[in-house]
């Protein structure tokens, strides 16, 4: 895991370093979900890992994006699913795919969408838009969690594992 971006007004107790790593858990859980991509050929799923990547199927960024609990807040599932469908909305102009993102066992999960062919700044601004703490930023090169009020950027290897 690379740890980079992160100016000294930004390590405070939601986000301090220890050794280059962030010591958030919030964070720490972020870097180890694991988002299920609803591709035209069928699902695949996202894992993180340390270094490496698979074989991206796609020409550009994505950036994949959820509305479910707003400021990393654990939210009612009906708040959670009204947020969901102004997502969807929200994200009509683009195109996008299907995701759920989850911890490595499945539980908690928070549906969500990878957006295709968008900016890192409009995917930012809808992050922000929907009260998240961060989005993914998925390349050909790394799978990149950005902070989207905080100046924090995390970036791993990825792999890509059949459903």
């Amino acid at each position: 895991m690379t740890r980079v971006d992160i100016p000294k007004r930004a390590q405070g107790p939601a986000s301090r370093y220890e050794g280059g790593v962030i010591a958030d858990s919030m964070w720490e859980g972020f870097a180890q979900a694991i988002v299920r991509v609803e591709l035209t050929d069928g699902p695949v799923v996202l894992v993180p890992r340390g270094e490496g990547v698979g074989e991206f199927p796609f020409h550009g960024p994505v950036h994949i994006i959820t509305a479910y609990n707003p400021a990393g807040v654990q939210t009612h599932d009906a708040t959670n699913r009204e947020r969901h469908r102004e997502l969807e909305h929200r994200v009509t102009p683009y195109d996008v795919l299907p995701t759920v993102g989850s911890d490595p066992g499945g539980s908690m999960p928070e549906p969500g969408y990878a957006l295709l062919d968008v900016s890192l700044d409009t995917a930012v601004e809808i992050g922000h838009e929907f009260e998240q703490r961060a989005i993914y930023r998925w390349t050909h090169e790394s799978l990149s969690i950005i902070g989207v009020d905080e100046p924090i950027r995390l970036h791993l290897g990825w792999s890509l594992s059949p459903t």
